[in-house]
């Protein structure tokens, strides 16, 4: 079975980019992109298939931001959040959000954007 990935992200510039880019790594079957935090959790909640093993999921939102996702994700699916591979994708690490990373251990990581191919192949290899 193709692996899933998941990009939340609500920068549009951000989200050609990485289309492209998962598209060149090979390594993902299946992609869904979202603007935002809570169009991902309405999926979550109504399409099982879609399902991801990754998430690459950006902090600073408007609405739900990142940390709140996580929360919501922690809370009402748990299972998930344990099975999928989560990174914090963002162009800057403050030293608040390093420290909030605590509050969530099943954290696969922090990287930087933007992104490359490379490291989209390495994510997706590391799920065999």
């Amino acid at each position: 079975m193709r692996k899933g990935i998941w990009i939340i992200d609500d920068d549009e510039i951000y989200q050609r980019i990485i289309r492209k880019l998962v598209d060149r790594a090979g390594v993902f079957g299946r992609a869904y992109y979202y603007m935002n935090a809570a169009d991902a959790l309405e999926d979550l909640k109504n399409n099982e298939s879609r399902l991801p093993d990754v998430i690459l999921l950006d902090i600073n939102m408007p609405e739900m931001d990142g940390w709140q996702f996580l929360e919501l994700l922690q809370n009402s699916f748990s299972a998930l959040f344990k099975k999928c591979r989560i990174y914090i994708v963002t162009s800057s690490i403050a030293y608040s959000d390093l420290e909030k990373k605590e509050e969530f251990p099943g954290l696969a990581g922090f990287l930087s954007k933007p992104l490359r191919v490379e490291q989209l192949v390495e994510i997706g290899e590391d799920l065999k």
